[in-house]
């Protein structure tokens, strides 16, 4: 792909990323500061992670590169920011993810794995070390909801700190269903795998938690299918699609439902490209 070509879609991605950063200002700023919650500074914590995200971008880019580069790394810590669980402490953020991103730029010169999920799950290992796990907001924590259908679609349930609205998700994945290079394939496969074993799960226990999966939804779309991790030809798209899939359902009963998606992309996308590199021609 031609380097313009990069730099115009990392720029669709940004652009397409930032109604998900709008909601999680709403949702886990606006609201809880309205129930007095949380002081005025707090509103804005989607957007410091956010924030410092780019900060990082730009002072690795300078110290290595000298110049700021529009690429697909400043994508990776976009999303990185916006699936964040609410208690991630802002400091842990900032040197986990400043370390992690430069082990990432180093590994990946040896074999190649999801940049995201990989800088995500130790995120996610060290903030609980530190300040434990939480995915609830303080006015989840303190308050029982019952939501209505619409009120999951539009991103009210508990996940990621930007990342929880399932109709951003689908507009954006509509969208996408026409530029050549998005693989539709894998959020497809993905999430019909899902359903299909979530519902016989539901038919097996009437348990229909996991049926409704936010995270999936947009971890499926904008995760799973970055360009650089995930399969070319479409019969290993599909493939990739179905293992993720499926290790997503089985995930989400030792890991939790928000969680599993992304550990279980890491681990396909790294089975898939050691498998590839290894019939590769020497």
């Amino acid at each position: 792909m031609k380097k313009s070509n990069v730099k115009n879609l990392v720029k669709l991605n940004i652009i397409l990323l930032i109604p998900f950063l709008i909601y999680g200002l709403y949702k886990n700023g606006y609201l809880i500061y309205m129930k007095g919650l949380i002081s005025g500074y707090m509103v804005f914590k989607p957007l410091y992670l956010t924030l410092i995200s780019l900060i990082i971008k730009v002072v690795v880019d300078l110290f290595i590169y000298k110049k700021v580069k529009i690429d697909y790394n400043l994508v990776y810590l976009i999303l990185v920011s916006l699936i964040m669980p609410y208690n991630i402490n802002l400091i842990v953020y900032s040197i986990t993810l400043l370390i992690t991103y430069l082990l990432t730029l180093f590994l990946s010169k040896h074999f190649k794995f999801n940049n995201v999920c990989f800088m995500y799950l130790i995120l996610i290992l060290v903030n609980y070390l530190f300040n434990g796990l939480s995915f609830l907001n303080p006015m989840e924590a303190k308050y029982t909801f019952s939501f209505s259908s619409l009120d999951i679609l539009m991103g009210r349930s508990v996940g990621g700190i930007s990342s929880t609205s399932i109709i951003l998700s689908l507009l954006v994945f509509s969208y996408y269903t026409f530029n050549f290079y998005y693989k539709k394939d894998i959020p497809l496969f993905i999430n019909l795998t899902y359903l299909i074993l979530t519902f016989i799960y539901f038919l097996i226990t009437k348990d229909n938690n996991f049926i409704i999966n936010s995270e999936v939804i947009f971890g499926s779309i904008f995760i799973s299918t970055l360009p650089m991790f995930s399969p070319g030809k479409r019969i290993l798209q599909i493939l990739y699609a179905i293992l993720i899939g499926l290790l997503t359902f089985i995930l989400i009963f030792i890991t939790g439902k928000i969680i599993s998606i992304y550990l279980a992309t890491f681990a396909v996308s790294l089975l898939i490209n050691v498998k590839i590199r290894q019939k590769s021609p020497k």
